[in-house]
């Protein structure tokens, strides 16, 4: 896809962030190859904001990413320009006015509807922290900002009003550790990505361990303030509290951000500070900001699955995936009747089969295009037991066999695998306080005789979400179609029957850390009755590694 990267231009503005060693900007070219993505920068000044996105719109794009970024009283674009670039109809990444026009006081109000742990401003209670109400990046934040007595607290609040005319925000500082969780949507979902702690130098005074501005860009940059990734109960507390903080605010469609939040000593509570709409990736390798760490070591498929991630989204919320479901829904409703006579006689039937006998599926599977029930099938002739869930989006398949019925839980969810897989229903119906990454929903997830239907945006963004899901293993197969058959089916079926050879992609995604590749075997499939082409196919198994303790070495890029 070509995506235009829409940035507030700070030249000229006295900004605190104009020097590049501050703010280098954000830019998925640095892990993102051309094949797979062009991207181009465009900056938008404040004073000129209208004219100079009116000439960016008018050069064609798949997508612009919005990254402006300023509020009313700052000097940068920000809040009026992303107005007016949503009133071009357009479709926008990130960034939409209604986050941007949120300020602390916007997400302390909504903490106190949503039942949400923030800092109050207890009367007497000290020490305190001053901070504007409306900045980001730890602006106007040093040690003076916490303050141990009410003199104190008048005096930081005067300094604060004399550098600029902007709301204020006094609380109790909690004494503890700071910690930052990312939070990205999938499809309708919201999910955490694992929190990163702060470690400061030994020594450091409790009312000092917080992120100033130069904490956030010298000490993290020059390594005396590391990090270590949260883990077990305190990990998955941490990611919870960030996807409520990031629900009660209500902007669906934000597509991601990161949320600040401390850790009480003594009590353990959890403390949201704020919620940040740009989260810090996409910056220089090597860099010492966080996040981008947490999407290299944590995410599935990395920088270049994340940003498909954020596409996909987009697009299942703007619906641009229906049209194909409906016609593959029909297709299949048609073929349903015939298919497991063809099943039993194609290659497909004896990869699942040996995957069966070869490998343990016992426990809770999830089958993404589930069909008329094979999985399932293969299990059972096979002497597994297994509960399964299955995605299916033609009723018509599972209307033509009883193993459907037979091995799988009932109700099947009918809709796009797409779609369906990025709701994570048993977190918010079964398990409401184990949210996160949904890790651990199943034991098992696998998809056969599907994915070629995906186009490389959503194959990514379904791949990784696989990963996040799967307690144990991920099983797929993906056809390694000739380019002469996929121009035939192009030719004879159109644009939205289009079929994808996805072998390079998956090549290109990588073994996900914490998981092994089990088994990659070149399969044939059939022939087909229309070309005479005979179609291979490569079956994959995956298997989640023991968990370790990552150690900051084995980032390469930490202290």
């Amino acid at each position: 896809m070509r995506i235009c990267l829409i940035n507030s231009s700070y030249e000229g503005t006295g900004s605190p962030f104009e020097a590049a060693s501050y703010d280098p900007l954000p830019d998925p070219s640095r892990y993102i190859p051309k094949t797979r993505h062009e991207f181009i920068c465009k900056f938008v000044t404040k004073a000129n904001a209208k004219a100079e996105i009116d000439e960016i719109c008018k050069e064609k794009y798949d997508f612009f990413f919005n990254y402006m970024w300023g509020v009313e009283s700052d000097n940068v674009a920000g809040l009026d320009a992303t107005l007016h670039l949503e009133s071009k109809g357009i479709p926008i990444l990130a960034q939409p006015s209604s986050f941007l026009s949120l300020t602390k006081l916007h997400l302390a109000k909504a903490a106190e509807l949503k039942g949400l742990r923030m800092p109050q401003n207890t009367p007497g209670k000290y020490p305190k922290i001053v901070k504007y109400a409306a900045s980001c990046g730890s602006l106007g934040l040093d040690y003076h900002s916490v303050c141990h007595d009410e003199m104190a607290v008048k005096r930081r609040v005067a300094h604060l009003q004399q550098v600029g005319n902007t709301p204020l925000l006094v609380s109790d500082f909690i004494i503890g550790a700071e910690a930052s969780a990312m939070v990205i949507e999938t499809g309708r979902d919201v999910v955490a990505l694992t929190p990163l702690k702060y470690v400061f130098p030994q020594g450091t005074r409790p009312d000092q361990a917080f992120l100033t501005w130069h904490n956030k860009f010298e000490a993290c940059k020059d390594g005396t303030i590391t990090y270590a990734f949260a883990e077990g109960t305190e990990k998955t507390r941490l990611q919870k509290a960030a996807v409520d903080a990031f629900r009660a605010l209500e902007i669906q469609g934000a597509a991601w951000a990161r949320v600040d939040m401390r850790l009480e000593r003594g009590t353990n509570k959890i403390y949201v500070l704020e919620v940040n709409s740009i989260p810090a990736v996409f910056y220089p390798k090597g860099n010492k900001l966080g996040d981008d760490l947490v999407v290299e070591e944590t995410f599935p498929g990395a920088h270049l699955a994340l940003m498909d991630m954020l596409l996909a989204t987009k697009m299942i919320q703007l619906g641009l995936h229906k049209d194909k479901a409906k016609l593959l829904a029909a297709h299949y409703d048609k073929f349903a009747p015939s298919y497991d006579g063809n099943w039993r006689a194609s290659g497909l039937c004896k990869v699942q089969q040996f995957l069966a006998r070869t490998f343990d599926f016992g426990g809770e599977i999830l089958d993404l295009a589930c069909g008329t029930g094979a999985v399932g099938r293969v299990l059972n002739e096979a002497g597994i037991e297994a509960e399964i869930t299955g995605i299916e989006v033609s009723e018509g398949m599972l209307q033509c066999s009883a193993d459907i019925y037979r091995y799988y839980k009932q109700p099947i969810i009918i809709g796009p695998m797409e779609e369906e897989i990025m709701v994570s229903r048993r977190v918010t119906q079964e398990k409401p306080s184990d949210v996160g990454q949904a890790a651990g929903q199943y034991d098992h997830i696998v998809c056969f005789g599907a994915l070629h239907f995906l186009q490389p945006v959503m194959f990514n963004a379904v791949l990784a979400k696989m990963f996040m899901l799967a307690r144990k293993s991920v099983s797929f197969e993906i056809d390694d179609m000739p380019r002469s058959y996929t121009d035939f089916l192009l030719n004879l079926c159109g644009q939205l029957f289009m079929n994808y050879n996805h072998v390079q992609a998956i090549e290109q995604f990588g073994v996900p850390k914490g998981w092994e590749l089990v088994h990659r075997s070149h399969e044939f499939l059939f022939t087909s009755p229309h070309t005479g082409h005979d179609i291979f196919g490569y079956a994959f198994r995956f298997e989640r590694l023991p968990k370790k303790r990552l150690r900051f070495k084995d980032a390469g890029c930490w202290p």
